[in-house]
């Protein structure tokens, strides 16, 4: 379980971002994005790595799919 604690020091980088952005607003943001906005996300967000080949990947999808009832069950009860 996270703790109230953990919580806000992952907010606080957010936090402070949002008083930039907002500060940047108010003054008429007139920047223009020279990165290329993917380079921007993967910056912020991180990316995904992953040291699985796409064969063992695609393996693993297909090993851990189950098979759902979901759509039978909405139907009628059916009555002997």
């Amino acid at each position: 379980m996270i703790t109230p604690e953990e919580v806000l020091r992952r907010l606080d980088p957010v936090a402070h971002e949002l008083v930039a952005l907002r500060a940047a607003l108010a003054e008429g943001w007139t920047e223009t994005p020279s990165e290329n906005p993917t380079q921007v996300f993967l910056a912020k967000c991180g990316s995904w790595e992953d040291t699985r080949s796409p064969e063992e990947i695609i393996a693993e999808i297909y090993a851990v799919r189950t098979v759902s009832h979901r759509a039978e069950s909405l139907g009628p009860e059916e009555t002997a």
